[in-house]
């Protein structure tokens, strides 16, 4: 063995970034390439992106709302919002409406004033604790150490902290930080401020209306485990009660009891949008594809600058050749380049997203031919599909086919569907045959809804009534993999029992 030096020729495959651009707008959903557009416009003057009306709306919508957060943060401390005291301490209609308090706010001027620009936002969970703890707070150290104890409460309603750490923090008596915890878990929706579920439900419990009281808050204290497990024959022998008894009062605490109040503050926090990038209409029995302009810009050139680039070709004379020699010329072919290489990236970008529309269009009607029996008769028809298929037969790349769907969505007649939906696998029978995964999925969910509570069906009963019934062959193992994969509760869990 020696070391030396050698060369050779080698061929690798390197991507431009004209086409990592050209990927990264294929893997765009509508909402996120309208948004890049948008981006893209400010930093090319030669692209010209002209918003909809309802994009417009949306970013002022957006404005208003952080402007709006923004002015609340900064004047929560020194501004009560008196008038909105009585339904924030209304704990019964709060509790049952399951709503937040909602402060309306204008998106608009006085002269624009419409009633659909007005919107809502929810009172945070911290912001609702404050605003309660400072009314029964007795003085400043009381308000203060409630302030911290409130600050470690989370987005669930419990206590994040022991009073033991909450008072080393502060340098005060356990005792104190107890009391002002106290305070501040009857001072508003009961159950907010525990330390534990059992906690939780123990402050639920002094304010609700029930019979049984006593044995309610035995279970809660002694049984929590044996309720979650349905493990009754230890609760039989001790609190002498039969099944159904103890069937009727774990009833009640799932109706009654939250295990998580905090949450009903943040349940609009998070809002997921469906907007479909293709819309599929049953035109005589056809069906056609319609793209979504709703959300999405125009795209163009801009006149202006493509006149200017036009002229400086055209006009070629002795007296322009003079002009270009002289200092302000060299300025002015500066200002050409620059303009003509804005031009090229403009006109690439608007290739990439015509080339996107088609790839997903082409897509789209794959299948829609190729799933008509789904969109037909229902969700037992779908067919397997895989990504190679579609790639081969619309000449396509796998992986093409994979960006193109991503996070795109397609709203049909039976709704809005993710378009990764339909490429879902099978499971192979007899004479080479493939069920889909979605089609069992929803045989298990149907047989499952459709069972006697006091006897219900268990993994091995389910897999021989799909063999029986749908001629369907798989193991007891196959049942219960997808059974959990549609978050259905065992047998033992959904059994009810008689009186």
């Amino acid at each position: 063995m020696d070391q030396g030096m050698t060369l050779e020729q080698r061929q690798t495959l390197h991507l431009t970034p004209q086409m990592r651009q050209s990927i990264k707008i294929l893997q765009m959903d509508v909402i996120e390439l309208s948004q890049w557009l948008e981006r893209e416009s400010q930093d090319n003057p030669v692209l010209d992106v002209e918003l909809n009306q309802m994009i417009e709306k949306d970013r002022a919508f957006n404005r208003a709302r952080y402007e709006e957060k923004d002015l609340q943060k900064s004047n929560i401390n020194d501004k009560t919002n008196w008038e909105n005291w009585e339904e924030e301490q209304s704990f019964f209609s709060y509790y049952s409406d399951r709503r937040g308090v909602k402060r309306n706010i204008s998106l608009v001027t006085e002269q624009e004033k419409d009633y659909q620009y007005f919107v809502s936002r929810d009172t945070t969970l911290h912001e609702h604790l404050l605003l309660c703890w400072k009314l029964i707070a007795k003085n400043t150290i009381d308000y203060k150490i409630g302030e911290y104890l409130i600050g470690n409460i989370n987005q669930n309603g419990y206590l994040g902290i022991s009073c033991l750490e909450a008072a080393r923090d502060l340098s005060i008596p356990e005792k104190r930080a107890r009391q002002v915890l106290a305070m501040i878990q009857n001072c508003s929706i009961p159950g907010l401020g525990a330390r534990n579920l059992k906690e939780c439900l123990l402050l639920q419990l002094k304010y609700l209306n029930l019979g049984k009281k006593d044995i309610i808050r035995k279970l809660i204290l002694f049984y929590l485990t044996e309720l979650s497990q349905k493990k009754f024959n230890k609760i039989c022998k001790t609190l002498n009660l039969s099944y159904y008894d103890i069937q009727c009062l774990l009833d009640i605490i799932v109706k009654n009891f939250d295990p998580k109040p905090g949450r009903i503050f943040c349940q609009n926090s998070e809002l997921i949008i469906l907007m479909p990038d293709i819309i599929v209409k049953k035109i005589d029995d056809k069906y056609e594809i319609i793209e979504n302009k709703s959300c999405f810009p125009s795209i163009k050139i801009n006149s202006l600058y493509k006149n200017i680039l036009l002229k400086d070709k055209v006009e070629k004379d002795a007296e322009n050749r003079e002009y270009l020699s002289a200092g302000k010329g060299n300025e002015h072919q500066k200002t050409l380049e620059y303009l003509e290489k804005k031009m090229k990236a403009a006109h690439w970008i608007i290739r990439c997203v015509e080339q996107r529309r088609k790839t997903i269009f082409d897509i789209t009607r794959f299948i829609i031919d190729y799933q008509r029996e789904f969109l037909e008769k229902g969700i037992t028809h779908l067919k397997p599909l895989s990504m190679k298929k579609v790639a081969d037969l619309l000449d396509l790349h796998e992986s093409t086919v994979s960006r193109a769907i991503s996070k795109k969505r397609i709203q049909l007649p039976r709704g809005i569907y993710d378009m990764k939906y339909f490429f879902s696998k099978g499971l192979a029978q007899e004479k080479n045959e493939v069920v889909s995964n979605e089609k069992i999925k929803s045989l298990i969910r149907k047989y499952v809804e459709g069972e006697n509570h006091y006897f219900p069906y268990s993994d091995q009963k389910l897999t021989e009534l799909l063999q029986k019934r749908e001629n369907l062959q798989m193991a007891r193992r196959t049942v219960t993999k997808y059974r959990r994969l549609l978050g259905l509760a065992p047998a033992k869990m959904r059994r009810r029992y008689k009186k």
